[in-house]
Formats: C-alpha cells, sequence, structure tokens
C-alpha cells in the first residue's frame, strides 16, 4: 500500500485540475479516516472534505480537541451535509505543496495519522452524473406532510417510472447484483439514491452503482427476497419500501405489462 507523503498528495492533488472532467475527486483514507478532495479540470479551486464523527465508527470518534484541529484550519459545516470543508484557490506547484503539508499535519493532529503510514488513493476523474428525480423528492416531501392515500398512489406511480442509482456488488457473481448494505432480521436489505448527492451523503467516498429503472429493481427485489428497499438512507429525503410493498408494485408492473 502506498504510504502518505506529501509527494503523493502533490502529485494526486495536480490531476484534481489537470485532467479528467468537472466532477474529479481524490479519496485519501487511512484506516478509519479519510479526506475527500474535489477539483475540476482547468479551474484552480479545491475543496477539501474532512470526515467527521458522523461518519466515523464509535472507536475512532474524533475528541473536541481533535475536531477543532480542522475547525481551526478553516473546515466548517456546509448545509445538507455531515463532512467539514474548505475552499481554496491554488496557483501553482508551490501552494499546492503548501496545501499538501497542511493536510499531512491535519492527518497527524486530527486523526492522528502520521506522515508515512499506509494510505489509499482513489482518484475518481470524470463528468458529474446526471440522473435528478424532482418529481419524487417533491412526492416523497409531500407524503411526509400528507399521509394520504393519493399522495402515495402518486408517489408509487412516479417510483416506477423512475430511474435510481443503485449501489452494486462488485464482487457477486450476478453481473450488477444490487449491495447489501443492510439485513432486516435475516433479509438482506438493498439501497437507490435519487441523485448522486444522495448517495455521497450516504457513502462520501463514493460506491461502485449503475442507473437502474425502478421497473427492473422492484423484481430483481421481490425474487431476491429482500426484506426492504432504502430510497436515500442517510439523506434529507428518502424513505423504505418493506417486501409487502415490493410485491404490491411488482403486481402493478406485471398487470401493467399484461396484454390483456
Amino acid at each position: 500500500m502506498p504510504a502518505l507523503t506529501a509527494e503523493a498528495l502533490v502529485q494526486h492533488l495536480e490531476q484534481l485540475t489537470q485532467t479528467g472532467g468537472a466532477d474529479n475527486r481524490l479519496v485519501v483514507t487511512s484506516r478509519d479516516y479519510y479526506m475527500i478532495f474535489h477539483g475540476k479540470r482547468g479551474a484552480p479551486e479545491l475543496v477539501g472534505e474532512a470526515v467527521s464523527n458522523f461518519y466515523l465508527p464509535r472507536a475512532a470518534e474524533l475528541t473536541p480537541g481533535r475536531l477543532g484541529q480542522l475547525t481551526a484550519r478553516g473546515y466548517r459545516e456546509r448545509p445538507n451535509r455531515n463532512n467539514l470543508y474548505r475552499s481554496l484557490r491554488v496557483q501553482d506547484t508551490a501552494e499546492l505543496r503548501s496545501y499538501a503539508d497542511e493536510v499531512l499535519e491535519l492527518f497527524a493532529r486530527a486523526y492522528g495519522v502520521e506522515a508515512g503510514e499506509p494510505a489509499e488513493f482513489d482518484l475518481q476523474l470524470g463528468e458529474p452524473e446526471s440522473l435528478r428525480n424532482p418529481e419524487l423528492i417533491r412526492l416523497m416531501r409531500l407524503l411526509s406532510e400528507k399521509r394520504d392515500w393519493d399522495t402515495r398512489r402518486a408517489l408509487y406511480t412516479a417510483l416506477l417510472n423512475a430511474t435510481m442509482l443503485v449501489p452494486t456488488d462488485p464482487d457477486a457473481g450476478v453481473v450488477d447484483e444490487p449491495m447489501e448494505v443492510d439485513k432486516l432480521g435475516k433479509f438482506p436489505v438493498i439501497a437507490a439514491f435519487t441523485d448522486i448527492a444522495s448517495l455521497r451523503l450516504w457513502q462520501p467516498r463514493g460506491a461502485t452503482y449503475r442507473s437502474l429503472a425502478v421497473a427492473d429493481l422492484v423484481p430483481r427485489a421481490v425474487t431476491r427476497r429482500v426484506g426492504s428497499l432504502l430510497i436515500n438512507p442517510r439523506g434529507m429525503v428518502g424513505g423504505e419500501l418493506y417486501i409487502n410493498e415490493l410485491e404490491s408494485l411488482d403486481g402493478a408492473l406485471k398487470r401493467r405489462n399484461s396484454p390483456v
């Protein structure tokens, strides 16, 4: 495994503004801790994202003093986000090297990870995921307020017509098998997300996923006998469909597709 060094950081950070697209990310992980760096090709701005206690296991949670190391260097909360962020402009290699030195100091003082320790550098380069589901979000918000059958029926219809981002298990024997994200008793729980921002609220470091029509996902979930399908877990707007609801949706799909 590579080591956490200033040279490695600079080498990877440079690529955020020199290659890829408008949604470039570098995830640097050591033990339970990570920082994510966001950039765009051709733009000098970088955004640093530092993991907070929201995503850390209890044994690895930061003390107030360690959190203070992050806030003292300008890392702040952002609306509808759970980690801490700082934006900066990097004009040349010297400034980038200075920032890399600061990151090393943060890893040491906030996370107890010293320079030279093993670290993973996950460079994710590309354009932003374009999938959005504004009508689905609107109906989920409305259902949380009204709880009436007409709104629920409209939501179910919108769901069956929607395409969502589904985390997949790259190690499964089935191609694009939805990832088991939890258990409900002895049954697996899977997840789907309305957009990439919601997926990253669940897993900021990113996850293997594919765009999948809900009309294809529901029969697969029923056949697999999942306990439930989570929609936007850890997100601002979400919900959960249990197996009986998934079976009802599967029945509606069969009736819709029936030639009779």
